[in-house]
């Protein structure tokens, strides 16, 4: 997780768009570069396949996971072939390049989730992606405000400075890949028959929680609208230094390291549908804060984001552990590759276009004479977000506690605990059961 999270600091967010700005993209290109890849969410479908075929999944983790790191090696290599190209050509290469990018990480995704529910008890999954958040989260951030300094030192050398920095993570990503080698690897249990690729989709259909969350996760994708938008009106509109945008983006990592770990002790106790709702609740609001922050005042970006972006990373950290484990608690071990890859690609499917028709968007209505930028897609996000709240509400998990009774029963008594007191709402004064499904 440590060496990754290096690998995903060196190579992702505010670096890659920046990247794909210094290459020439406009509002339109950088929308188009967050939306094609993930149409090819699809190639989830390959590894559940085979995993239902008997393919080990530790060796479809471990061969799909060298091919990430090996295409940013190429990454690397493009501003060496920007001389020859015009903007639209080199962002089709690097579009192409983060296509098998994408691929690659499907495979390795869909299989590594299957294969690490076989090596985290059930009744620790919680602590454990809380944990993992909170490990990789300090070292992404260190690495990311390091990484935006040394950019911001050797700006004057154009595209070649991404060079390095690209290659440095991919290092990484070849180590962290590596390090699953000696873990055991654990083989789906012995089945004189295995159930057809597609009747196990029709089963998934059936389990109504888990496509009740599968849409509650899939109105949260769709608020990737703002996805690349928000480096880029930080970097470009703003005038932000790598540095000072992976200060800022760290407050927010800080704020998902502090509420991880302790989301994934209340999911475990309260159930995940209550803390997914909440962090969803908590982060809606904080797209509010871009009213105050218009192009060129970088000054009131440093003054306003570090609060927005503690409150949304706490909200942020709770929604993580709280989808991830209850994914894991609303499928079963037999057919979890192919419940993966369904409900992966439905989620990946419904936000993939959303980018492009941001970047679309702000840009047709400034042809049109519109004043508007970037920071419109942001109050859309708002939108996406909080609707995403709502669909929750729906989502059933046996044995979790309501939203209303967690908030005016239990944080109360834990609270009043801290000192002393008593509680001030008895529960039996709370409506709402603890099967989470009414009464939010």
């Amino acid at each position: 997780m440590m060496l990754g999270a290096v690998f995903g600091a060196s190579t992702g967010g505010m670096f890659l768009i920046g990247f794909a700005m210094q290459l020439g993209a406009n509002d339109v290109l950088l929308g188009l570069l967050s939306s094609v890849p993930p149409f090819f969410a699809v190639f989830q479908f390959l590894p559940a396949y085979l995993i239902e075929r008997g393919w080990s999944r530790k060796t479809l983790t471990v061969w799909s996971g060298f091919i990430t790191p090996l295409c940013w090696f190429g990454i690397a290599t493009i501003p060496f072939l920007a001389a020859r190209l015009d903007a639209l050509g080199r962002i089709g290469v690097l579009i192409g390049v983060i296509v098998l990018v994408t691929i690659s990480a499907q495979v390795a995704g869909n299989a590594r989730g299957s294969w690490i529910g076989e090596l985290i008890p059930e009744s620790r999954r919680g602590r454990f992606f809380g944990n993992c958040t909170l490990f990789g989260g300090i070292v992404g951030a260190v690495f990311a405000i390091a990484e935006g300094r040394f950019l911001d030192f050797i700006q004057s050398r154009g595209l070649v400075a991404f060079t390095a920095l690209f290659f440095f993570g991919a290092l990484f990503g070849l180590a962290a890949t590596a390090l699953h080698l000696p873990q055991p690897d654990c083989m789906l249990p012995r089945r004189e028959t295995r159930p057809h690729f597609f009747s196990v989709v029709r089963d998934i259909l059936k389990n109504r929680p888990l496509c009740m969350l599968a849409i509650a996760h899939a109105v949260l994708a769709m608020s990737s609208i703002a996805g690349p938008f928000f480096s880029a009106y930080c970097l470009r509109d703003l005038g932000m230094s790598y540095f000072g945008l992976g200060c800022v983006n760290a407050v927010s990592t800080a704020a998902v390291l502090i509420a991880s770990p302790l989301a994934g002790r209340l999911v475990d106790r309260y159930g995940s549908r209550p803390i997914m709702i909440l962090g969803l609740l908590l982060m809606a609001p904080t797209g509010l804060a871009w009213i105050f922050i218009p192009p060129g005042r970088a000054d009131l970006a440093y003054h306003i984001m570090p609060f927005t972006s503690f409150i949304g990373g706490v909200g942020g950290g709770a929604i993580g552990v709280a989808f991830t484990t209850l994914v894991y608690r609303l499928t079963v071990t037999e057919t979890r590759a192919v419940q993966f890859a369904t409900y992966g690609v439905f989620v990946t499917l419904a936000g993939a276009p959303m980018p492009f028709i941001g970047g679309w968007l702000v840009h047709g209505l400034q042809g049109a004479g519109f004043s508007v930028d970037l920071r419109l897609t942001f109050y859309v996000w708002i939108v996406f977000v909080a609707l995403s709240a709502w669909i929750a509400k729906f989502v059933r998990e046996p044995g979790s506690m309501s939203t209303r009774k967690l908030v005016f029963c239990c944080f109360p008594q834990w609270i009043n605990g801290l000192f002393g007191s008593s509680p001030a709402v008895p529960p039996s004064d709370v409506p709402g059961g603890d099967d989470g499904t009414r009464n939010d």
